[in-house]
């Protein structure tokens, strides 16, 4: 039988994702409360999104992301869901961005974290808004920091990306 098999496409290797996602969500819980600015916390949850969303094969990242958010649900007082469905929301949204941009670039790290953190606030306000009846905390001020840090840390993280086994095309 003689034909042509192309290479099969590689997956995200889950293990190195959860890893990443525990580190995520703990080091949210414990370390963020010490870089707050003001009334702003970083979140680190969209960094992670981000890199992964930039990276990863679309639905790999789509469900990824996914979970990430479902584990930061389990760690937080949110209702659960709330920020898998936002997280899969911004990874969605910054898949599509991610189609014309260059993904190594540090403004396309700002720019994806600030997209992505926009669209996890918004869902979040909008919970918070319609079944607390109470206005949130300014959150927005948040999505710029965490903006901010974005290009730093998904450029530390870039430099481990082979460990994630992430698809090498530059179209997902």
């Amino acid at each position: 039988m003689s034909g042509f098999s192309p290479e099969p496409e590689r997956r995200m290797n889950w293990l190195a994702f959860f890893i990443l996602s525990y580190v995520t969500v703990a080091l949210q819980s414990s370390i963020t409360p010490i870089l707050r600015y003001g009334s702003s916390e970083p979140n680190l949850g969209i960094i992670a999104v981000v890199f992964i969303a930039l990276n990863a094969e679309r639905h790999a990242a789509l469900l990824g992301c996914f979970i990430l958010g479902a584990m930061q649900d389990l760690a937080t007082r949110q209702p659960f869901g709330l920020f898998a469905f936002s997280y899969g929301l911004a990874a969605l949204a910054v898949i599509w961005a991610a189609r014309s941009v260059y993904r190594e670039h540090p403004l396309t790290h700002f720019s994806c974290a600030l997209l992505a953190g926009f669209v996890t606030t918004t869902v979040i306000y909008l919970h918070v808004r319609f079944h607390r009846n109470e206005s949130p905390a300014s959150t927005f001020s948040g999505v710029i920091y965490t903006a901010i840090l974005a290009p730093f840390v998904i450029g530390a993280l870039q430099q481990f990306k082979q460990l994630f086994s992430f698809k090498k095309s530059a179209s997902h």
